[in-house]
């Protein structure tokens, strides 16, 4: 997402404010909403008063503990390595406890690539709290402060449970750590409540909560009519609207569509071309619809089907009840719960309900009666 783009966001002068004061933040939106584009703006506008070194990693790409915490300790010597290939050879050794297996190469800047692979037996306790120690020990020593940034940070849900768990011991070591926060990012926004909404969950309170919310429609409408203008384009308000509507004013579906839009030879924007465009967009994405709605049960196809051409609101009437085929509330609240457990749907503070995929709703509303 362009920087132009992401300062229209209304949360990023709070975020900006917490990691120049130095605090955890917790992020939640649903998926493509480009958190890692607001996150990565809000760091660089911090660091203009203060210093900050950051280091980034999607947990989501890791399929167990060991996995992620591999990556981890490769990422962290990566991006913190010591100046010469001699004293971090020396640094690696002092981690007593920590038997990884390491590779250091030159590269063409005369800098050095660590490759750092697990053990062939798992992790031991002892080898997991000094890798999740690591950020710090490193950070005292070079006299930095450093924020590591996480995202899709629900991915631990999905990891064997071994206890001590993988969250037990994060939450131990960083409640110690002095010199390291953590900006951590979700897009399962059911799991990251739990995770952190949560008053019985061991990361409550963990750091501020801020769920991100599309950027006004005004704003980007504007915004959208000046990006036309300066290429000498010319849309109609209602095409904007019609655009902004399709996607709820998510950021990557929106910035897809008008860069389709923009490729059209004529100056001014039609709506059989917006159409058009619209359709491009959801053709990439229709085997998957197709394949994900097989996979729920008629209820929850009924559900979904009812709530696509519904505003989220009311949900409970007699109205979207006789629509969705449920029958009686009782059975409309238990498939509404599993969805939003499964991460298809999401409530918002009015208790609105919402679909991760505005997309996936449009492909829905579109082609089912």
């Amino acid at each position: 997402m362009k920087n132009d783009l992401v300062s229209l966001i209304d949360e990023k002068t709070e975020l900006i404010e917490r990691i120049s004061l130095f605090d955890n933040v917790v992020i939640i939106a649903p998926y493509n909403f480009e958190k890692e584009s607001l996150i990565n703006y809000s760091i660089q506008k911090a660091s203009v008063e203060k210093k900050i070194v950051s280091i980034s990693l999607n947990m989501l790409f890791s399929v167990s503990e060991d996995e992620f915490l591999c990556k981890y300790a490769s990422e962290i010597l990566n991006s913190l390595k010591a100046i010469s290939k001699d004293s971090l050879e020396s640094y690696l050794r002092t981690m007593s406890s920590l038997e990884i297996f390491y590779n250091i190469e030159a590269t063409e800047n005369a800098s050095y690539k660590i490759s750092v692979s697990a053990c062939t037996a798992p992790f031991s306790t002892l080898q997991k709290e000094e890798i999740l120690n690591l950020p710090e020990k490193i950070a005292k020593e070079k006299k930095i402060d450093l924020l590591i940034c996480l995202s899709e940070f629900q991915s631990v849900l999905s990891w064997n449970k071994i206890k001590p768990s993988f969250l037990d011991l994060f939450h131990e070591i960083a409640k110690r750590q002095n010199h390291v926060r953590y900006c951590i990012s979700g897009s399962h926004i059911y799991q990251m409540n739990k995770l952190f909404g949560n008053k019985n969950s061991l990361l409550y309170k963990f750091g501020h909560i801020t769920y991100l919310e599309p950027i006004a429609k005004e704003q980007f409408s504007d915004y959208i009519s000046k990006s036309f203008k300066k290429v000498d384009k010319v849309i109609e308000r209602d095409l904007i609207s019609k655009i902004l509507n399709v996607t709820e004013r998510n950021p990557r579906y929106t910035e897809f569509l008008f860069s389709e839009v923009l490729k059209c030879n004529n100056k001014i924007i039609s709506h059989e071309w917006v159409e058009n465009c619209i359709e491009i967009l959801l053709r990439r994405y229709i085997a998957s619809y197709k394949s994900k709605l097989s996979q729920y049960n008629v209820n929850q196809r009924l559900f979904l089907i009812a709530l696509s051409k519904s505003n989220g609101k009311k949900i409970y009437s007699l109205d979207f009840i006789r629509k969705s085929g449920l029958e009686y509330s009782a059975k409309l609240d238990k498939v509404k719960n599993s969805l939003l457990k499964e991460g298809t749907i999401y409530t918002i503070s009015d208790k609105t309900i919402k679909f991760t995929d505005p997309l996936f709703k449009y492909w829905l509303a579109e082609n089912f009666d």
